[in-house]
């Protein structure tokens, strides 16, 4: 039975910001940017100033260097930073993001760092609470 990459996709998604709402204890979901179906430079999950783009594919061990740049348009806009979380099948899942997220000091915006998921919600939870408040925040009726 061919996969709908689409329905795919859409499906990671919604496991993803399930994941960040269960991990990080938030109390509002992380919802999908649906408006990213029909607009290429918007990521598909925000957590704060976080640009997430999520990919799950098959076969492969790194990611696509198309990846990554969608990512970076898409957080291009002011103080936004770009993540980009991928899993391929029997590997875990793993996150990507520009070393100077964590570094300051790390001027060359080339370098980047793959981490384990865990490793990525260590990071959250300890250099950007400002983050998850603000989600908090923006996400109240």
């Amino acid at each position: 039975m061919p996969v709908n990459s689409r329905a795919k996709g859409a499906n990671f998604e919604r496991e993803i910001g399930n994941l960040l709402v269960k991990d990080l204890g938030l109390k509002n979901p992380v919802k999908r940017i649906l408006e990213q179906t029909r607009t290429k430079e918007l990521p598909d999950l925000m957590l704060g100033r976080w640009c997430i783009e999520c990919k799950r594919y098959g076969d492969g061990s790194e990611p696509s260097a198309d990846w990554w740049n969608q990512v970076l348009i898409a957080s291009r806009n002011d103080n936004q930073i770009p993540a980009l979380v991928y899993k391929f099948n029997r590997k875990p899942l793993k996150v990507r993001i520009l070393a100077s997220s964590i570094n300051t000091k790390i001027e060359n915006q080339d370098i980047t760092v793959d981490l384990s998921w865990e490793d990525f919600i260590s990071i959250i939870k300890e250099l950007f609470l400002e983050d998850i408040d603000l989600h908090e925040k923006s996400s109240q009726v």
